[in-house]
């Protein structure tokens, strides 16, 4: 039985891209997600903007003028700061390692980038949440119970 893997339930590759400023950032930020992944002219992963980013800039009265994806973004762990590795999956990450990381990291996305670090789509814990809901998709035997 084959195992359900990122690439069959990643969202199409949207991003920022690493120079976007103030209102196009809160634009693309207004899609259904909670965060986006920061690309450079390469479509390299560089980072992620979440949400609660953007609401952080506001705390700190910064107007949407004085911001942008590169001045926001973080790795995706807790500390925030300078990014030189962010979270990133492949496109072949088994869904279990997926929820892991989410958990772990305390993400609501992960960028999924091929081996040059080039994003190629996004999963979201909505992803997961669909493909559970889509009957056939997930078989009951790809569960397995955890110890408690």
């Amino acid at each position: 039985m084959k195992t359900l893997r990122a690439i069959d339930i990643m969202n199409p590759r949207v991003s920022l891209y690493v120079k976007d400023k103030g209102s196009d950032l809160v634009k693309k930020m207004m899609a259904n997600y909670p965060a986006l992944p920061v690309v450079n002219d390469d479509l390299v992963v560089v980072g992620i903007v979440s949400e609660y980013d953007i609401l952080d800039a506001l705390k700190e009265k910064r107007t949407i003028n004085e911001f942008s994806a590169e001045s926001l973004m973080g790795c995706g762990h807790a500390e925030h700061g300078a990014c030189k590795d962010p979270v990133t999956i492949s496109s072949d990450t088994p869904i279990d390692e997926i929820v892991d990381t989410l958990y772990r990291e305390r993400l609501s996305i992960l960028p999924v980038v091929d081996e040059k670090r080039k994003l190629v789509g996004i999963v979201t814990r909505k992803s997961i949440i669909y493909a559970i809901a889509e009957q056939g998709f997930w078989p009951e035997a790809e569960f397995q119970k955890r110890a408690a």
